[in-house]
């Protein structure tokens, strides 16, 4: 749609401007298409329309699902040469791509690269929040697990937002004259777990560091999680669910029949589990614990993916609402 409606202001002799091809690549990107998103690059220059720095940045990220990831590096290089310094989800992109190169020398090269420009213009002072026991203890909903150069993994809850949660962790770091609390990971509202935050703002160290370590694919994340209808396969067994992601309106995503966003999910299986009245490990079994390994990182994935296998997560009300009411009795959230 963006390219055609580009394509329609030229044949109406409506001028493109930065803005407009920003939008045309930025839909490139979201859409998959990256060498379309390299063409408009190479359109923009030969019209003498100016590129700036969100046009490289939606560029290199649509390159990055591209087969070829030496073209993210150059224009990665290229943009740190035109601009400022990158922050953490553009080197992020370009890791990922090195990644799927099988080049990982390069990715930790830049990854050192850009850690010691930050670090030489990050002047964000850190404290051990852990060391004002007193204080922490005495808020029961604040659960700090670890903390270790700028970073802080925390716990949170199945009632609480990330953003509320995050909230309440500045407010605490401001009382005790420490740094701002960034974010650069978050969790759905009913899923509980570990949430990795990095002191500073969204411009520190920190921050962008942990961004490119996420972007590139290189932070691991597991979730365990119920979900309904036979057992999928034995106990032990792992499998791949791999199948793009697109809107299906409403704030649901679907599986695409076509064009969509990459997206897999591993997956483990823990157990089984039947009805009482049913013989456990027959085909009657009810529910099945997995361990869910993402990796891409896309809106609600491990829900869709596994409702497209029929086997949704129990009480998911958005992608199994004719068993949320039977199952919310007795677990009253997405598990």
């Amino acid at each position: 749609v963006a390219l055609g409606l580009l394509a329609q202001m030229e044949a109406n002799r409506v001028e493109s401007d930065t803005i407009t091809y920003n939008a045309a690549v930025s839909a490139c990107d979201k859409g998959g298409r990256w060498a379309n998103a390299m063409g408009l690059l190479v359109e923009m220059a030969s019209k003498r329309v100016e590129s700036n720095v969100i046009t490289y940045d939606a560029v290199i990220s649509a390159c990055r699902q591209g087969p070829r990831w030496q073209h993210t590096v150059a224009l990665f290089e290229e943009r740190c040469l035109k601009f400022t310094e990158p922050g953490g989800m553009p080197l992020g992109n370009v890791v990922n791509a090195c990644r799927s190169g099988n080049s990982w020398v390069l990715a930790c090269l830049l990854l050192e690269r850009e850690l010691s420009r930050w670090l030489a213009h990050d002047s964000v002072r850190t404290i051990a929040l852990h060391r004002d026991r007193e204080k922490l203890s005495a808020r029961e909903d604040l659960h700090m697990l670890f903390q270790h150069h700028g970073i802080l993994a925390v716990l949170k809850s199945p009632d609480i937002s990330t953003e509320n949660l995050l909230e309440r962790w500045r407010d605490h770091s401001a009382q005790l004259g420490g740094p701002d609390v960034a974010c650069v990971s978050r969790l759905d509202l009913q899923t509980s777990g570990v949430l990795v935050v990095a002191l500073g703002s969204c411009t520190s160290t920190a921050d962008n560091y942990v961004r490119a370590q996420f972007a590139g694919r290189l932070a691991i994340k597991t979730y365990h999680c119920l979900c309904s209808g036979p057992c999928p396969s034995s106990v032990g067994s792992k499998a791949v669910r791999s199948a793009p992601l697109t809107s299906g309106g409403s704030g649901q995503m679907c599986v695409a029949l076509a064009d969509g966003l990459e997206a897999g999910t591993l997956l483990l299986v823990k157990a089984c589990y039947s009805r009482e009245e049913e013989p456990p490990g027959t085909c009657h079994d009810n529910f099945a614990f997995l361990e869910v390994r993402p990796i891409t990182g896309r809106t609600h994935q491990i829900r869709v993916h596994l409702a497209s296998l029929g086997r949704p997560l129990v009480s998911d009300p958005m992608y199994a609402p004719q068993a949320h009411a039977r199952e919310s009795r007795w677990c009253p959230r997405v598990f």
